[in-house]
């Protein structure tokens, strides 16, 4: 079996204090609770401040100390307040989805205490509720400094027109913005205009464009800063009327069936690195798809000059990337791999055939894959669509089953693990388990040294589950270097978690941060 060397920092680690993060930490469901920070209690008065204790305990708790501890107390909840407030302050990107927590940040932000107010520290906002103008504008007015805004609701009674204009002379460091339009707002071509004079670097536009055909003509000028947009939908967008986006890298667009889509794609956003091929609004037929996919990749072929900066294609459909016909060499390709569906292995081969792609990353969903007709068929396919990738990402979504247990998971692993001596190219492999319900299934630690000892390729295994990341660097033995059997396997050294992301981001492996 191979050898598993600990890293650095796990032989030499030390026990350490640290205090727990807030809630709001990591989590886009977090509950940020403003109230008890937006009400005065956080004065430097100790009795305000420890409410949650029995005042006779307190008191006692306070009459044993010396004199000098408890003065350091008192100085270290000072201290501790000041030096928080910012970092929590920075933390404020979470969903302000009702309004009684609308109400509570605004409190929270002391508007109204000149030096003493808060909202120069905001620097990101999610504004998801209908709560009154005063409040809701008030928060957009005041916030000078945010740089990231997601706005998904507002009051009926508050005019599109005014929320886009306080935005526009209100938040002049805005450069990520991302606007849910809701069926009951109407927003204008006229409108959008108002953003043209920000610096945004990343703009999101969603939900119902029926008002607003235009708004890729209105926002024209922004192509001097924009570097992502999306989604875009051609079905709804009509594309900009003398003009493009050559500095957008990252698009997202819905794929549509016209004869016009490559060429649409390719004019209005010349100078796309970054790929997101989403699912078009109607269902393909696999004769449809076929027909498709030859005169696109005669469109391609005559638009040979076009989109030759792209680097990584995600498709959230497999059969639409196959109709697409983009047939571009890229460093990075993800794409769904389902077991449900016999049509896999012909998207599969084709799609690799045209793309080419050095990393590869499969979202398999473990649900679909069941010991049934034609499961050995499908594993053949998968174990075909890793013949030529350098670096492999397997995104394992466990299904929301309560019987799951992880049998379909082995059956992918076991094939995996087949399939590698075969492999001569594969370097990197990250097994990236996520969940759709429920808890995560995280492998067993014994597949990791098996994994490494069925490859001679392997420089690096890396798993995570629930965010948290295990990797280790794969020592391979040199031929000819010694005949005993110890030395001739592979020795695992593990990494620490930030030595591992290092590796995910140089090796172009998370292009799309899946």
């Amino acid at each position: 079996m191979s050898k598993t060397i600990p890293h650095d920092d796990q032989r030499s680690a030390t026990p350490t204090f640290s205090l727990r993060s807030p809630a709001i930490v990591g989590s886009s469901t977090a509950n940020f609770n403003f109230q008890s920070l937006s009400n005065g209690s956080l004065k430097l008065d100790p009795m305000s401040n420890l409410t949650a204790l029995n005042l006779d305990v307190l008191n006692y708790m306070m009459s044993v100390l010396p004199t000098a501890d408890l003065s350091a107390l008192m100085k270290t909840c000072k201290y501790l307040y000041e030096v928080a407030l910012k970092p929590l302050c920075t933390r404020s990107f979470t969903p302000l989805n009702s309004e009684a927590r609308v109400a509570s940040f605004h409190r929270f932000l002391r508007i109204d205490s000149g030096p003493s107010s808060r909202a120069p520290f905001i620097k990101a906002l999610w504004l998801d509720s209908e709560n009154d103008e005063d409040t809701y504008l008030g928060i957009l007015r005041h916030c000078h400094k945010v740089r990231r805004l997601l706005l998904g609701m507002w009051s009926e009674e508050i005019e599109s027109s005014l929320i886009l204009h306080v935005i526009a002379t209100s938040l002049p460091s805005l450069e990520d913005f991302s606007l849910f339009i809701t069926p009951a707002v109407t927003v204008t071509e006229k409108e959008l205009r108002n953003l043209v004079q920000l610096p945004l670097r990343k703009f999101q536009l969603m939900g119902n464009m029926n008002s607003c055909p235009n708004a890729l003509s209105a926002i024209v000028p922004l192509g001097r800063t924009l570097v992502e947009l999306g989604p875009i939908s051609f079905d709804t967008l009509r594309p900009p009327i003398g003009g493009s986006f050559p500095g957008v890298e990252r698009l997202h667009v819905h794929f549509d069936h016209t004869d016009t889509f490559v060429e649409t794609v390719t004019a209005s956003f010349p100078g796309v690195t970054h790929l997101a091929l989403l699912r078009c609004n109607t269902f393909i037929h696999l004769a449809v798809a076929r027909n498709l996919r030859a005169q696109n990749r005669q469109r391609w072929q005559e638009a040979s000059k076009s989109w030759r900066s792209l680097k990584a294609v995600w498709a959230a459909d497999l059969c639409e990337l196959y109709a697409c016909g983009l047939a571009r060499h890229t460093a990075h390709l993800s794409v769904p791999f389902t077991f449900d569906t016999t049509t896999t292995p012909m998207f599969m081969r084709d799609i690799l055939a045209d793309l080419r792609p050095n990393s590869l990353a499969l979202r398999i969903q473990l649900g679909t894959l069941r010991d049934r007709p034609p499961l050995v068929q499908l594993l053949t396919a998968f174990e075909a669509s890793l013949s030529s990738c350098v670096r492999l990402t397997l995104r394992l979504v466990t299904p929301a089953w309560a019987t799951y247990d992880g049998a379909p998971a082995a059956l992918l692993l076991d094939a995996l693990e087949n399939h590698l001596p075969q492999n001569g190219s594969l370097t990197h492999l990250l097994l990236l388990h996520v969940r759709s319900w429920g808890t995560a299934l995280q492998p067993e630690l014994v597949r990791i040294p098996a994994l490494a000892r069925a490859s001679r390729s392997l420089r690096w295994i890396g798993f995570e589950a629930e965010g948290a990341l295990r990797c280790w660097e794969v020592a391979q033995p040199r031929k000819g270097e010694s005949t005993d059997q110890l030395a001739q396997e592979a020795v695992l050294v593990e990494m620490s978690e930030c030595a591992g992301r290092r590796v995910l981001a140089s090796e172009q492996i998370d292009e799309f941060g899946e």
